[in-house]
């Protein structure tokens, strides 16, 4: 199937970068388009800058204005994403400059923008501890959410003699477990998302500490109105049956994450007096859980799934992926043809290496990324990262997505444009820039290749 995908330096796109996006979206009569940017969190450390974090609201700006120029007919264009819990939406808005994109089409009577944090609820951290945000301020999708079921057509199916041990840091089990077993699997999406005729994910280049890297498959976890559902690891080690922790892990962090485990939902105080005690331990083990390029040698906390080994993550991902082809806006069970059109604008202006999502150290690539095709422009962003794409879950069992279907292509002999030059086969791209893997899949995931980094 003739996916298309293009890679330019943003010196090379330029004042053109409006029109160069304005080509490349599909025709069509679309009247409702959302674009989904990675809004995880707010910067809550220098270290790991805003614009390292989410993706740049002068490309997501750049986005809106080649639409209103592209269709005629728009009406409604939601600029749309469900942080992480602890998110401060107020602050996140202000650092990412999302307030000034409210103000600037905000007189806009048509086509009708809002931007939208689509959390069903909202929590505060105070001193480490979450707790419900109870200001009052509407939260959530005013659509609603459809419950999306996959059932047999789960990726996760496969392993579901494993069900009971599902699990997502900070997350009842027991939520998880009620979404997922043998035959039946459920998610909670947010309807606004389902809704549209077009379908924008807008994703910032980066590694993650549980999936090796996130581009556009990976940002899909946005659109869950309930993160309960998302399975992200089974408990234990590979011994086990799980893939939690690597088979060496060291028996303080198996303690934190049990003793952590037991203690969500307890009193704040003892929340704070088993806070003092990990500290200890981390200190007397020298086991690190901030990451930056001055410390990258040294032992880190491996928890959660958060190493090369963790099989659930990329099934989880495969299923997000079905769901934005194939999902009806009242939910259900998936349709047999898409539901909608997709486009993928990824944000490699300023990326992030070492212990991303949430610890990326800012990388200058300069990149904008274009693809109608998720698997396509994810192979072509580990090429660029110098990261072995046959080493990443979610990209080597691409081919199992379906015949086709996304997943079903060549990558050695798929076409793409960089900088307006045709290359074929994946591995044909420069390296652009070494990235950091994170601490759980360094020493694995890296490219081995004679290129020089352009």
């Amino acid at each position: 199937m003739p996916w298309s995908c293009q890679l330019h330096a943003h010196a090379s796109a330029g004042a053109n970068l409006v029109s160069l996006l304005r080509d490349a979206l599909p025709d069509g009569a679309i009247r409702r388009i959302v674009i989904k940017p990675n809004w995880v969190i707010h910067e809550t450390d220098p270290d790991f800058p805003i614009r390292a974090l989410v993706t740049s609201s002068a490309l997501i700006e750049a986005a809106i204005d080649a639409c209103i120029e592209k269709y005629s007919g728009l009406e409604s264009l939601l600029i749309a994403d469900v942080p992480i819990q602890s998110c401060d939406w107020q602050l996140l808005r202000q650092q990412a400059g999302i307030d000034r994109l409210e103000r600037k089409y905000k007189p806009l009577s048509r086509p009708r923008i809002e931007f939208r944090d689509l959390r069903a609820q909202r929590m505060r951290v105070l001193n480490g501890y979450l707790t419900p945000d109870k200001s009052s301020e509407v939260v959530g999708d005013p659509a609603g959410y459809s419950d999306v079921t996959l059932d047999q057509q789960s990726f996760l199916d496969p392993i579901c003699e494993a069900a009971t041990s599902f699990r997502v840091a900070d997350y009842s089990p027991e939520e998880t477990q009620s979404s997922h077993r043998k035959g039946y699997h459920r998610y909670r999406i947010s309807r606004s998302l389902l809704e549209c005729d077009l379908f924008i994910n807008m994703p910032k280049m980066k590694t993650h500490q549980k999936a090796g890297m996130t581009g556009a498959l990976k940002n899909l976890v946005g659109m869950n109105g309930n993160k309960a559902f998302l399975v992200h690891f089974k408990a234990g080690s590979p011994g086990s049956g799980g893939d939690e922790f690597p088979p060496d892990v060291e028996w303080p962090i198996v303690l934190q994450a049990r003793v952590h485990h037991w203690a969500r939902g307890k009193s704040r105080l003892l929340f704070r007096v088993l806070q003092k005690c990990w500290r200890a331990f981390r200190r007397l083990y020298g086991i690190e859980v901030k990451a930056t390029s001055e410390n990258a040698g040294k032992r880190f906390l491996i928890s959660g799934g958060s190493w090369y080994g963790n099989d659930s993550i990329w099934r989880m991902i495969y299923d997000l992926n079905k769901i934005v082809l194939y999902a009806r806006p009242d939910g259900g069970a998936l349709a047999e043809v898409p539901q909608r059109q997709y486009l993928t604008i990824v944000d490699g202006l300023v990326a992030g290496e070492g212990n991303g999502p949430l610890q990326p150290l800012p990388v200058e690539t300069g990149i904008v990324g274009i693809s109608d095709n998720p698997f396509v422009l994810d192979f072509c962003l580990a090429r660029l990262m110098g990261l072995d794409f046959g080493k990443i879950p979610q990209l080597s069992h691409h081919a199992e997505f379906g015949k086709n279907s996304w997943g079903d292509f060549d990558p050695e002999t798929i076409k793409v444009q960089w900088n307006g030059q045709e290359f074929r086969g994946v591995g044909s791209l420069p390296v652009l820039h070494r990235f950091l893997p994170p601490a759980g899949w360094k020493g694995h995931v890296e490219l081995v290749v004679n290129d020089r980094a352009d």
